[in-house]
């Protein structure tokens, strides 16, 4: 009688745990989920977007697809639902998508967890995680112009969370704030002064992107005192705590030499003149693709000839060709060259 009793408390003892399992395995496998987000935002934040973004479409995909299968069976057989005799083969299809169904639910359910396991991380470490990951961390971006490598560099240094800095800007805010004072732009005392006192706030400044300020950038930036004094600036830029995503045409060579990671971006000019194109005709300036290009192989020549800080690719730089690669494509490509140097060799 007593064995008895015991196994049939060992047997209600069992049922109890194997009910609790069932009950708490998918709450286990959220955790678990959570977790991943947590870890996978605070390793690679681009890799943990690009996973919730899958995961999110895999579920609807799912959820639709089933929805619209089980909506079917209801409008037009729903004998299949309510277990009356139908043929194996609506039967199959209908357990199918009833499958499908809870998949997708608990994918897109899973995804929303893994989002907040990285919506925590991001609260958590933010932006000083990252910086933290990059510990004075130089990245240098050379290149030709309408090579993508300003586009790149915004990617990179969001991705880090690190500032960045268009060096090209620096020449074009010195002739506009040369102007502004009232002095010629060929007046190295006044270009000079303006190179010393120059605003890193007004880089924005959109007057700074038209092909006038390209113009009389040209001016200025053949007066030595100017780039030496914006030599000071642009290394005083990258030195600063946490590192820096700087992009020029000289900052691997020149600015940064000792760069943790150097990165020449081209392109065909050939596609460089094409995009350049489409940026004058969105602008709504009526420039011929052929002028546009031999513009390009004009100023390639001008900032690969110049006596002081040629445009060139450093010795220890990859390069990247951007001539068959749209901006995530070249983005990826730069990102493993990245993440290859941290391996080789971590800032300290």
């Amino acid at each position: 009688m007593n064995s008895l009793t015991f196994e049939q408390c060992l047997s209600d003892f069992q049922g109890e745990c194997f009910r609790s399992v069932d009950f708490l395995t998918p709450f286990v496998l959220l955790a678990v989920l959570f977790g991943v987000g947590l870890w996978s935002s605070w390793r690679n934040r681009q890799a943990f977007r690009r996973a919730r973004r899958h995961g999110f479409i895999a579920g609807f995909a799912l959820l639709l697809s089933a929805a619209v299968t089980m909506g079917w069976f209801y409008l037009f057989d729903p004998g299949t639902i309510h277990g009356v005799e139908t043929p194996p083969l609506s039967q199959a299809i209908f357990v199918t998508a009833a499958t499908a169904f809870g998949a997708g639910l608990f994918l897109t359910v899973g995804s929303a967890f893994y989002a907040l396991g990285g919506a925590v991380a991001k609260s958590i470490w933010g932006k000083a995680h990252y910086r933290g990951l990059t510990r004075g961390l130089v990245i240098a971006i050379d290149g030709p112009a309408a090579s993508g490598k300003g586009t790149l560099a915004k990617k990179v240094a969001a991705h880090f969370g690190i500032p960045c800095l268009d060096t090209g800007l620096l020449y074009r805010a010195v002739a506009r704030d040369t102007a502004a004072s009232g002095g010629a732009l060929d007046d190295a005392a006044a270009a000079v002064k303006a190179a010393r006192s120059l605003d890193p706030a007004t880089l924005d400044d959109h007057s700074l992107r038209g092909p006038a300020a390209g113009d009389a950038a040209s001016v200025v930036a053949k007066i030595p005192d100017v780039r030496a004094a914006l030599l000071e600036f642009q290394r005083a830029f990258a030195h600063r705590p946490g590192g820096a995503v700087l992009d020029g045409r000289d900052i691997g060579t020149v600015v940064c030499p000792d760069a943790d990671v150097k990165l020449f971006v081209t392109a065909s000019a050939e596609e460089r003149a094409r995009r350049r194109h489409l940026e004058h005709q969105g602008r709504g300036e009526a420039v011929s693709y052929d002028q546009v290009l031999a513009d390009i192989r004009a100023r390639d020549a001008r900032d690969s000839g110049r006596d002081i800080a040629p445009m060139g690719a450093a010795a220890d730089a990859v390069t990247i060709d951007t001539t068959t690669l749209g901006p995530e494509a070249a983005f990826d490509a730069a990102l493993k060259v990245i993440e290859q140097k941290r391996r080789a060799a971590p800032p300290s």
